[in-house]
């Protein structure tokens, strides 16, 4: 860990904060059953949602981190690490590894557990892909939303503040208990704790949340490529069987 300019964090401000995260997550879960009593078609609407749901979570941990940061409730380094620059960079390669890692995971996981019906919001746009707008947005969402605010908030934020107060096993096993409670579905369970022990190993051995965050970007930009060709390949096979037919 970097030279912390705290001597010692309150652990209470993370918990209101994850609490208000979950809160989040409630009042945009009431807006979208809310707009889907309207007339319209259902299932486009509950994708849209949910896209948009997950997108407010994400600016909702960048914009709570900046604030910890800010009032000093979170760990401030008294300068950025000399080598920052070159684990950033250094994240680029390790974020195509960890996008094949991540890939053979989810394997594991079908395997293991069978096709899962819940499918994450930000994956689901790009499956579905209601508009084609929502194919630029999907890969911002993956490539620079959702890793901003995991890494931000996860990584720079609530690691190190368990770290500073109870060592880095607590931390460590605590972030694992938070985000797989974020993100709970069973036939995730071994990308999340790849993807979690991953990001942890990072900034335990870089010192700082950059190349972390640069290799979940990565990530998550090949991921939604993925997806996205997919779903095009998938929309004109069938434009395709429709002119045919």
């Amino acid at each position: 860990m970097p030279e912390i300019v705290q001597d010692r964090l309150l652990l209470i401000p993370l918990v209101y904060a994850i609490a208000g995260y979950f809160a989040v997550q409630a009042v945009m879960s009431l807006v979208i059953r809310l707009a889907l009593r309207r007339p319209g078609t259902r299932a486009i609407l509950a994708v849209t949602g949910a896209f948009w749901a997950s997108v407010v979570s994400a600016l909702y941990l960048v914009v709570i981190s900046a604030v910890l940061h800010i009032l000093n409730l979170a760990p401030n380094a008294a300068r950025p690490p000399s080598n920052m620059l070159w684990w950033g960079l250094a994240g680029l390669p390790g974020g195509v590894v960890l996008w094949y890692l991540l890939v053979a995971a989810r394997r594991l996981g079908i395997a293991v557990f069978g096709v899962s019906q819940l499918i994450a919001a930000e994956d689901a746009i790009l499956n579905l892909l209601p508009h084609p707008r929502y194919l630029g947005w999907g890969l911002i969402n993956l490539a620079v939303l959702q890793p901003l605010g995991r890494e931000l908030f996860m990584r720079a934020v609530f690691l190190p503040s368990v770290a500073l107060n109870l060592g880095w096993g607590w931390a460590v096993g605590a972030t694992l208990v938070i985000e797989l409670w974020m993100r709970m579905n069973v036939v995730w369970l071994f990308a999340n704790l790849l993807y979690v022990l991953a990001l942890c190993g990072l900034f335990y051995i870089s010192g700082n949340a950059l190349c972390g965050l640069v290799a979940a970007s990565v990530a998550g930009l090949l991921h939604g490529v993925a997806l996205a060709y997919m779903s095009v390949k998938a929309l004109k096979a069938d434009q395709g069987e429709a002119d045919n037919s």
